[in-house]
Parts: C-alpha cells; structure tokens; sequence
C-alpha cells in the first residue's frame, strides 16, 4: 500500500514524495476541522504513519502561525517528522538593525527587520516596514509598529501593530501577551480596563491572528494538548 492511497476524504489528501509526504487542503474549512481530519487519518493508520517525515502541508488560505501550530499538534500526538522547506531564491538587499540602545521617548524607523536587544521602556517606539524582534520587554506606553510580524521575548504590555500595511496573515507572538492595544493589519482588539483584566492578565495567551477580521489570541501550548 502506498502513501499515495491515503486520503481524508474531500477535506485532506496525503500524497508520497521524493522528500517525503505532502499534505494537500483541498477545500475551505475551519482550521479545527483541518486538523481533526488529519489527526483522524494518522490515527486510523498509525501504524503506516509510523516515523513519517512530512515535508509540506499545502493551504492557501491558512496563515504561517497556523500551519505552525497544526505541524506542532501533530508532532506533539505522533512519532512523525517535519522537514522544513527552503527558499532557495537569492535575497538581495536584506537589512536588519539591531537597537542596543533605547531610550525613553526615543522613535526609531527603519526600511527593514529591527531587532531591539533590549527591554523598551515607556514613550519609546520603533518602525519597520518588515519585522520587529523585542529580545525583552514592552512596557506600557512603548509602541512597535511593523508591516511584517511582530516577535517579543518577554512580556507585552504596551501597544503593538503587525501587519500594519494590511497584511492580515502577520501575527504576533510574546512570552507574556497582555497588550493595552493589538493591532493586525486594520483589526484592533483593546484590553478590558476592569479589575477582571487585572486579576486575570498573567493568563492571557502568546500568540495572537487574524481570523475571519477578527483578532484571536489563543495559548501556543501545543505540546500539553490532550
């Protein structure tokens, strides 16, 4: 029996490859219904999928952190691989800043990535037109404004726009998510100014997407899902 054989029906096509498997969506559904059909398929033959390397899972309309999350479900249930996927064109004229340095109230702009090896403190801001990389933290009143997605290694506290020339498919992923104000593309979502927010802030989750206009924020915890 071949690789080839195995589908889900309408929904999911598993096809074989040189490199490995390939996933194919072939029609529009909701991402749990994706990945409940996968899952569904794998566990029927798990004993064929045993040790598979997947090398692709083809949709057109899920987001990269979505494809993300369905690739860390299924490794996190089953003994499979993913094989990651280069892009082999040339970059030309790649620039990234990196930002040592930020002071209170100081604006930075860039035409670029930006990556800040520091906390920002409040009244600061930078400026991409790709994407920002915070290595600590954002405090209230700090501002990150990027066209591409927006990565904090710390906890966020202040204000944050991904995707800000409309790209709906940026996200935003933090250690600690509980922003004052989230942006993606022209979707904003404010924080609750209640006592509730307060006492419960520390569990707001870390990774936050546009679906269907609306932003949702949701634990990347894949690993402890049962």
């Amino acid at each position: 029996m071949s690789v080839n054989e195995f589908t889900t029906g309408e929904l999911v096509e598993f096809k074989g490859s040189k490199k490995g498997i390939i996933v194919n969506i072939k029609r529009k559904a909701t991402f749990d219904e994706i990945k409940n059909s996968i899952i569904d398929k794998l566990e029927s033959s798990i004993g064929f999928f045993n040790g598979a390397k997947i090398c692709s899972i083809n949709c057109e309309y899920l987001s990269d952190i979505q494809i993300m999350m369905l690739k860390d479900d299924i490794s996190s249930k089953f003994d499979v691989e993913f094989i990651e996927e280069y892009n082999k064109k040339e970059i030309t004229n790649f620039q990234t800043k990196y930002v040592t340095n930020l002071r209170s109230g100081e604006n930075i702009e860039f035409d670029g990535d930006i990556i800040v090896m520091t906390d920002m403190k409040s009244g600061s801001q930078v400026s991409a037109t790709c994407n920002v990389v915070v290595m600590g933290d954002i405090s209230s009143g700090a501002r990150v404004v990027a066209s591409g997605n927006v990565i904090v290694m710390g906890s966020v506290s202040g204000f944050i726009h991904a995707g800000a020339h409309g790209n709906k498919n940026a996200y935003v992923v933090a250690g600690n998510l509980n922003p004052k104000v989230l942006q993606i593309a022209g979707n904003i979502a404010e924080a609750p100014d209640d006592e509730n927010y307060e006492e419960n802030k520390h569990n707001i989750p870390e990774i936050a997407f546009v679906s269907n206009d609306i932003i949702v924020i949701e634990s990347y915890l894949p690993k402890t899902i049962k």
